[in-house]
């Protein structure tokens, strides 16, 4: 993997947006691969594509791509809103590669992707719509939470300027591919356990948990996250033995679990 931007093909380009787009697709087009399968290139979709900017010959997985002179925040701007929740709810969400560069040195500091899977309505942040005098008046943009996609939904490719064998990157790929298959992780379900988990996890310094314990300090945020489900406690359960049934946590016994990786 090449990590040297070509900042040439961007001459003649003013603004720091179309720069920023130009180099880094260019970039992606020559060294990005398929985190779901072992092809070893993407294909560009032509331009204007919604939605998605890349996507696979060979498993069809879509990416889109973003890119970043620095390091990102905890939120990133994105598309029109109800498109995006409309795509989530409907399981078309793409894949989202997230380029950090440097100006300086024209190289990639840093490529980590988030599976579609992970990119649930509780990560993404209606925006105020656009004013009157705008050019695209009363339109409504999104904001990416990264803050709220645990760390297991961050899958590095290059991480301070070294990139990762693609061996491991589809390995740390597939450990959570059951959220997108397995149908009890549906509707965000899934993905929502594991952030509410691994923020349990972040927050106490422990690996050990109860049941009621978790339901004191995420039932109230589930049932806001899922207001169609009128059983919120069933289905934390069932999202507890799914994590269960992946290696995530093991069940100790009368309401306790223990996070194990």
């Amino acid at each position: 993997m090449d990590l040297n931007l070509d900042f040439s093909i961007a001459i003649g380009l003013k603004s720091p947006g179309p720069i920023t787009r130009r180099v880094t697709e260019a970039w992606a087009g020559n060294n990005l691969f398929c985190l779901a399968c072992d092809a070893e290139e993407l294909i560009a979709e032509p331009n204007n594509t919604p939605v998605r900017d890349f996507v696979c010959p060979q498993c069809a997985a879509a990416y889109q791509l973003k890119g970043k002179n620095g390091r990102y925040g905890n939120r990133v701007a994105n598309s029109a809103y109800h498109p995006k929740i409309a795509a989530i709810r409907e399981n078309r969400t793409p894949n989202y590669a997230f380029l950090e560069f440097s100006s300086a040195s024209g190289t990639v500091a840093n490529l980590f992707v988030v599976p579609g899977h992970f990119i649930t309505e509780s990560v993404v942040m209606r925006r105020n719509p656009l004013s009157e005098t705008a050019r695209r008046a009363g339109w409504i943009g999104s904001n990416i939470l990264l803050s709220k996609v645990p760390v297991d939904g961050r899958i590095a490719v290059v991480s301070e300027s070294v990139p990762i064998d693609p061996e491991l990157v589809r390995s740390n790929w597939r450990k959570f591919q059951f959220l997108k298959s397995d149908p009890q992780a549906s509707g965000g379900w899934g993905a929502d356990m594991l952030a509410a988990v691994r923020q349990l996890q972040s927050d106490t310094g422990q690996r050990n948990f109860t049941l009621q314990g978790f339901y004191a300090k995420f039932r109230d945020e589930l049932a806001e996250q899922h207001p169609d489900n009128r059983n919120v406690n069933a289905r934390i359960r069932r999202q507890l033995q799914l994590l269960r049934d992946n290696n995530i946590i093991e069940f100790l016994g009368r309401g306790r679990y223990r996070i194990i990786g």
